[in-house]
């Protein structure tokens, strides 16, 4: 049976949960933050404002609260803590040491509870209570049974809250369409057409919708709680694996020392043998020397002491003994046999030092050769920029440890292709190697800006997702998927924003509007020697009139609006204008001045905005331009046609590159119209040639289609290039009276 919970116990749990974290007193003017975190209005959360008042941080876990004018005093209160305020005083009053009076006659002291009422009652109160109609069915309880209720936390009932806009009415009404309590007149007068209903009719089916949608919330919370007991898990497990690697350190070094000191005995040991062995040939020369010493001092005392004793015939009688053994002793002695043969010249030999060191230094290693460090990681190859449809891409993926060194674990490696504007995705193929190094191999099937996201474990490696643009095949343009015919000498072409082909026909000088399939939807305009067409963001149609030397401007219906133009060199005037572009992200038209060998910049509203380009064949200079496009780095391309190639540059005429070389040496000539896929692959057509050359946006030749003729995939002058939202290709064969697309 479990312990009952005494009063002062229950108090002692309820002064912990009513006590504030910042300041560890009991709250005063407690205030809820949106998550759910509770603190006193002052001076704790006043102290948290930022010097503005616009919002403070929660301590506890770091979310940003925004605040109103009010600043503090604004945030809700929490009626779960206002609740354990009203239990800790519930506690007080049934506490046995407290005499409390019968909050209806207010004479007599308390000895029940009104649980319906939220009063405490004396005994006649009760009595009564009992007698009353209104209140005969009310629950009444002892003050054992309130301490009881509370200890359990239940709060004291409290009376039903009256509406603060019609004071005599009780919030009885649930407003599910305000999420707010209201009372009758409330329905009639301000939620009229609301879903409303009477709380105690709504309340079970709220609460379990309440509860419900905690469950998500509980999981997670389960799942926090795991994961920080496998934290917990982790710890220990690096803490012994520590204590295990250490371990091993003193074993493995102490067999290292164990081997060291036989090493040390051995040379010790080799040390004494060859001392031993230099100190007795030393002594055996030793001895020879002696003996000569001996025998050249026998010699000399022998003389010697016959010069002093001997008589005049005993000195003549020894001379010829002595003189003999003279020669005889000085023909003996070799002044180096009496010099010590042995030499002290032992040394130990550490030429092996300086590798046994760096041998020592790389005996042992301790490092996490398991854990990875993305930002250590690289990824290369040929297939990480620029790939071409169905045609298989390679690059490698190599990731190093924290100490960026190879990795030798396993690599949870997942690569993926996706299409910036259909959302395909393509799942890559991954080879793992060794040492952390992978492949990973891709086809793409579909042209156009693709997006490469390589993760490991779930997180993006270093430069995920890469940028990669899908090139279409030389196969792709053999024959096209569809042809426009019924065209008088179509040149200039753009799509609109519902998909439609807006096109230029040079011969009776109108504009066609299309459907995708085809047909003519309108025609409009009365224009002279007209050549390039585009649309701004509102689908207003531009035309350039070469011959007239000006720019008009039309509805998306037709409706002519405005023009713009004469000729001449200055300002908003032009010389042979072929091309026109529009630049999205200024909002402005690009009309390259064929003749005055500039790009002059122009408003929608038709007016002047700034002008680039000399004449001349330098880089940035021109020499007769004649069509532009921007690309997706908003740079701007265009056909310099005199000088046979094509240049790029800023939108504000900045020179970036210039590229003109095509395979096997040839070079572009004569580039007329120009346009750019999505993945910002380059279609330049040739004048004269009837070739359509592809390039990369960095100039890379890829291929070209084409040729002179009437077949289809031929054509006979190409004066337009457009690109529709699916990266086909719109070609204007003007001769042969149609549009091909690829």
């Amino acid at each position: 049976m479990a312990e009952r919970v005494t009063t002062k116990e229950a108090l002692k749990k309820l002064d912990a949960q009513l006590e504030c974290s910042l300041c560890l007193d009991t709250f005063k003017q407690p205030k809820l933050l949106p998550c759910f975190h509770v603190f006193c209005k002052s001076p704790c959360l006043e102290k948290l404002m930022t010097k503005d008042g616009r919002s403070l941080t929660c301590p506890t876990c770091r979310h940003i609260v925004p605040l109103s004018e009010r600043g503090v005093a604004g945030l809700q209160s929490d009626f779960h803590i206002d609740h354990l305020f009203e239990i800790q005083d519930a506690f007080n009053k049934a506490d046995d040491d407290n005499d409390t009076n019968c909050g209806n006659c207010e004479d007599g002291k308390a000895t029940g509870y009104c649980n319906d009422c939220g009063d405490f009652l004396c005994d006649k109160c009760q009595a009564a209570h009992k007698i009353v109609k209104l209140s005969r069915n009310h629950k009444l309880i002892s003050l054992d049974e309130l301490k009881a209720q509370v200890t359990s936390l239940v709060p004291p009932k409290k009376a039903i809250p009256h509406c603060p806009k019609h004071s005599e009415n009780a919030l009885k009404i649930y407003c599910d369409t305000c999420s707010t309590l209201i009372c009758m007149d409330c329905t009639i007068r301000l939620h009229k057409d609301h879903n409303y209903d009477l709380v105690a009719d709504v309340l079970t089916e709220h609460k379990e919708k309440l509860v419900s949608s905690l469950k998500p919330v509980k999981e997670k919370l389960d799942s926090v709680k795991r994961a920080l007991k496998d934290f917990d898990t982790r710890a220990k497990a690096i803490h012994d694996q520590r204590a295990m690697i250490e371990a091993n350190i003193h074993k493995e070094i102490d067999k290292q020392h164990r081997l060291l000191d036989q090493r040390r005995a051995e040379l010790v040991g080799e040390l004494e043998m060859l001392t031993q062995q230099k100190l007795k040939d030393l002594t055996a020369q030793r001895d020879q020397v002696e003996i000569t010493q001996v025998k050249l001092t026998s010699c000399l005392e022998y003389a010697e002491g016959g010069l002093k004793t001997g008589t005049d015939g005993e000195i003549l009688k020894m001379k010829f003994s002595v003189v003999k053994r003279v020669e005889q002793i000085t023909t003996e002695f070799k002044s180096k046999t009496i010099q010590p043969e042995t030499k002290a010249d032992m040394e130990l030999t550490t030429k092996g030092k300086e590798p046994l060191q760096q041998a020592c230094q790389n005996f042992l290693e301790v490092d996490d050769s398991g854990s990875f460090n993305l930002e250590n990681s690289h990824t290369t190859g040929e297939g990480l920029k620029v790939a071409t449809i169905r045609e298989i891409k390679t690059m490698s993926f190599q990731v190093m440890t924290k100490k960026n060194k190879k990795f030798n674990g396993k690599l949870d490696l997942k690569a993926e292709l996706v299409h910036i504007v259909g959302k395909d995705r393509l799942k890559c193929e991954v080879i793992e190697q060794q040492h952390g190094q992978h492949k990973i191999n891709y086809r793409p099937m579909k042209r156009g800006k693709h997006e490469l996201h390589i993760t490991v474990n779930g997180d993006a490696v270093r430069g995920s997702p890469f940028p990669i643009a899908v090139a279409p095949s030389p196969q792709s343009f053999l024959k096209p998927s569809q042809v426009v015919r019924g065209l008088n000498k179509p040149r200039g072409t753009v799509f609109n924003s519902k998909g439609q082909l807006v096109v230029v026909e040079g011969e009776g000088a109108t504009v066609s509007v299309l459907t995708p399939e085809g047909e003519k939807i309108r025609t409009f305009g009365h224009l002279n020697d007209a050549y390039g067409v585009t649309v701004d963001k509102d689908d207003n149609i531009y035309v350039v009139e070469r011959s007239n030397y000006r720019v008009n401007k039309f509805s998306s219906d037709g409706e002519f609006v405005a023009v713009v133009g004469s000729q001449g060199n200055g300002n908003l005037q032009f010389s042979n204008p072929h091309g026109i572009c529009y630049n999205r992200r200024d909002n402005n038209l690009y009309v390259p001045d064929n003749m005055n060998h500039r790009i002059q910049v122009l408003s929608t509203e038709l007016k002047f905005v700034r002008c680039f380009g000399t004449p001349g064949n330098g880089n940035g200079q021109l020499q007769n331009p004649v069509y532009a496009s921007f690309d997706n780095a908003n740079n701007f391309y265009v056909t310099d046609y005199c000088n046979h190639r094509v240049q790029v540059f800023t939108a504000e005429g900045q020179f970036l590159r210039t590229f003109s070389q095509k395979a096997n040496g040839q070079k572009l000539s004569s580039p007329y119209a120009i346009a750019i896929e999505s993945s910002d692959t380059v279609h330049v057509s040739e004048n004269g040639s009837h070739y359509v050359s592809v390039f990369t946006s960095q100039g890379a030749y890829i291929t070209a289609f084409g040729g002179p003729g009437t077949k289809e995939g031929q054509f006979n002058g190409i004066y337009g290039l457009s690109i529709d939202r699916n990266d086909s290709v719109v070609v204007s064969d003007q001769d042969n009276g149609r549009l091909q697309i690829f």
